[in-house]
């Protein structure tokens, strides 16, 4: 199964892209299944004019965005909490899709701040937004506080305690995401 991380920040110093990189290391160590993290600052999407299938001339890269995103199995949202929200970075790569690229998979949702609550909010609009565009969201958050304490700029956990809540949240993830692509397979005719 490969999992792509969509990395929401595209503040410069961002500190949540930490916590991307980190997951896309810990779940290809695993060697269960491949994971990608999709850049949104290195993207760099215009604000949306037109959804990709209509749009007559799209912006550079989205239509590979757009491939990977289609390709993968399922998904991880991860976003620094923004006036109580998820990034409008987010918001703006999703509106660029159909939610065909994101429906009936499961996605799992990640916010990160510096200060103690972990972006809570941010989670729980992203939940939101997973219903939304049609995927299934994995009931098991991962609010990151403190993320500095926690994480280093190359995506190194700096904090064994923490470990554990990356853990149980990677188990519901992949659990979710399995029983969603075997159902899939099941469901396609021979």
């Amino acid at each position: 199964m490969h999992i792509t991380i969509l990395s929401s920040s595209t503040r410069l110093n961002r500190n949540s892209h930490r916590v991307a990189l980190a997951l896309e290391k810990m779940i290809n160590e695993k060697g269960e299944h491949t994971a990608e993290v999709l850049d949104l600052a290195a993207y760099d999407f215009p604000v949306m004019e037109e959804v990709l299938h209509r749009h007559p001339n799209p912006p550079a890269g989205l239509a590979d965005f757009a491939e990977k995103v289609r390709r993968s199995d399922a998904h991880i949202f991860v976003s620094p909490e923004y006036n109580g929200s998820y990034t409008s970075a987010l918001k703006n790569a999703v509106d660029y899709l159909k939610e065909g690229e994101f429906s009936q998979k499961a996605i799992g949702v990640v916010s990160v701040s510096t200060g103690m609550m972990g972006g809570i909010r941010a989670a729980l609009a992203m939940q939101q937004l997973v219903l939304a565009i049609f995927g299934f969201p994995v009931p098991q958050m991962l609010p990151v506080g403190q993320v500095l304490q926690r994480f280093d700029e190359h995506g190194d956990l700096t904090d064994p305690g923490f470990e554990k809540n990356i853990g149980q949240f990677l188990r519901q993830f992949t659990w979710l995401a399995e029983a969603v692509a075997e159902k899939k397979q099941v469901l396609v005719p021979a």
